[in-house]
Order: C-alpha cells, then sequence, then structure tokens
C-alpha cells in the first residue's frame, strides 16, 4: 500500500508521518550536523566596539578655609571625588591644626593621598587621583600626617 514504509525499519506511517517526511520535517540531515558541530570563527559577528571618553573631567578645588564648616565642604568635595587644594595661611594654628587632622581622617577612610605642596598648603586627592611628587622633592617622612 506505502511503499515508502517498509516493515523492516520498524516504523508505522500515517498520513502525517507521510506527509513529514516528504517536507522533509523528520528528515534527519547528517550534513546540519556536520556544519553544527564544526566550529567556524570567521562566522561569528565582529564584537561591538564601544568608545569610552579617554579623559575624564578633573575637578580641583582651592579653599582657604577660617572655620571647621569650610573644611566640611572640603570634605564633601572629597567624598565626591574631587581633588582640593587647602591654603590655611589665613587660618588660626589650632583651627589649621583641626582642619588637617579632619581632613586627613577623610582622606584615609577614602583611601586617598595628602601631599604637603607648600607652607600650610596641602593638596588632599580621593582614591582615583594619583599624586606624583620626584624623589628630590618627596620628604623622607611619611606625607599623611606631616606638617
Amino acid at each position: 500500500m506505502n511503499n515508502d514504509a517498509s516493515p523492516e525499519d520498524g516504523r508505522q506511517r500515517g498520513l502525517i508521518g507521510w506527509a513529514k517526511d516528504k517536507l522533509g520535517i523528520n528528515t534527519y540531515d547528517e550534513e546540519y550536523e556536520d556544519e553544527e558541530e564544526e566550529y567556524r570563527p570567521e562566522q561569528r559577528k565582529p564584537p561591538v566596539t564601544l568608545r569610552l571618553q579617554s579623559s575624564r573631567l578633573s575637578h580641583v578645588s582651592i579653599r582657604q578655609p577660617q572655620s571647621f564648616e569650610d573644611a566640611r565642604l572640603s570634605a564633601d568635595g572629597l567624598k565626591d571625588g574631587r581633588q582640593q587644594i587647602i591654603n590655611l595661611e589665613k587660618a588660626t594654628p589650632e583651627m589649621s591644626e583641626r582642619i588637617i587632622d579632619f581632613l586627613n581622617g577623610v582622606t584615609y577612610a577614602l583611601n586617598g593621598f595628602v601631599e604637603k605642596i607648600g607652607d600650610r598648603i596641602y593638596l588632599f586627592a580621593p582614591c582615583n587621583v594619583v599624586i606624583e611628587v620626584p624623589s628630590e622633592l618627596h620628604r623622607s617622612s611619611t606625607g599623611l600626617f606631616e606638617r
């Protein structure tokens, strides 16, 4: 009755099976298997390239604090990722000591850097800024608590 169905393959085929076979839905193509297993990198799509801005804007704040509230503004600037140049020439010696201690603590907590750049002038930088000082200008003691 049906020439496509053979008793040796163990399948009984109906009208739907016969139609699927004719349309190629049930067939297993060995050539397709070879193509699927063989990986060809040249057929891959190239990766999408994203360009990031090479230089990010960096902000530096220069302050002459005379009160502890001014030091808090500098600490907020450090927390926001801005470098702070602190000029303590007009502050009293007691207030200068408090401001330096406070900003040293904030900088330490942020894993930042401190460098004395002049007489009573300090640079406080967050962790994303590295301060490079030539060896002939760098003093032998640590820069963090130097006065």
